[in-house]
């Protein structure tokens, strides 16, 4: 069940269906993070986008395969439109000793800083980083307890950011549920590593790692509030309401500096 998503039954823990994204996965690309539930077109449907930045989605009634809109970014494998299949592209699967290039990093095209939903733009907005990696897989000998972190079997060469991100290492981008078509893009310097957030006002927040907090229109994503802070933001933000007032807090940490930034909206 590795790269899957499993259905289970609540009351008795039995397996109603499983989805296996990829299988036989082998450069830590791994298809998991969180499972988002919509509804639409008659659909009960699941979205899921794991390290690949392929969008899936699934019937979740049934667990079967409805459509992949690949970002574009990942070099290692093709997805068949029609039915899902996952095939690796020559030379991808990685041998040991051999020189061996791809795209994303181990990191991802993105990782676990959730995406958000708007059931009013049927967006969803996610935060990126496309990269390129180069190296080499070694051998390791098959013992049990081996220390994955310690020695993973990789000499790396470094990675970079991809060729086609226009020099920018981070994104956040409002992509349509239905088409896969990138409705709008904020382009970073530094990288995400805050969770998207979308409120029923219309706003999506947003971070990148030069200590910027970004609330753009979830419709066309200008930015109407930014803020630089002491640390980036690390993360999840949040949104709630006393006595009628709105808020925003997101967690801050590094260089020392950790805290919960509060916003209020305007009344």
């Amino acid at each position: 069940y590795s790269n899957s998503v499993l259905a289970l039954d609540p009351a008795t823990g039995d397996l109603e269906w499983y989805y296996q994204f990829v299988p036989g996965e082998t450069h830590d690309l791994d298809e998991v993070f969180e499972s988002v539930l919509i509804d639409h077109d008659g659909r009960r449907s699941l979205f899921k986008m794991g390290k690949l930045g392929i969008l899936w989605e699934l019937d979740r009634t049934t667990g079967a395969f409805v459509a992949a809109h690949d970002l574009g970014y990942q070099t290692v494998l093709d997805v068949d439109p029609r039915t899902g299949q996952v095939t690796y592209r020559p030379g991808m699967i990685p041998r040991a000793g051999v020189e061996l290039e791809f795209c994303p990093n181990f990191l991802g095209i993105r990782n676990w800083y959730a995406s958000a939903y708007h059931p009013g733009t049927q967006a969803l907005y996610i935060p990126i980083h496309p990269t390129c990696v180069s190296g080499v897989f070694t051998e390791l000998p098959q013992e049990i307890g081996n220390n994955y972190y310690a020695n993973r079997g990789w000499n790396g060469r470094g990675s970079t950011v991809h060729p086609d991100s226009e020099g920018y290492a981070g994104h956040l981008i409002a992509m349509d549920i239905d088409s896969g078509e990138i409705l709008w893009r904020h382009s970073m310097a530094t990288r995400p590593r805050s969770a998207a957030l979308t409120t029923g006002g219309g706003l999506v927040v947003g971070a990148d790692t030069d200590r910027h907090l970004y609330i753009h229109d979830a419709a066309n994503g200008n930015v109407l509030f930014q803020t630089r802070l002491p640390a980036s933001v690390q993360g999840f933000p949040i949104t709630y309401a006393v006595d009628g007032r709105q808020y925003v807090a997101a967690p801050v940490g590094g260089n020392r500096s950790n805290a919960i930034y509060v916003f209020a909206l305007p009344e």
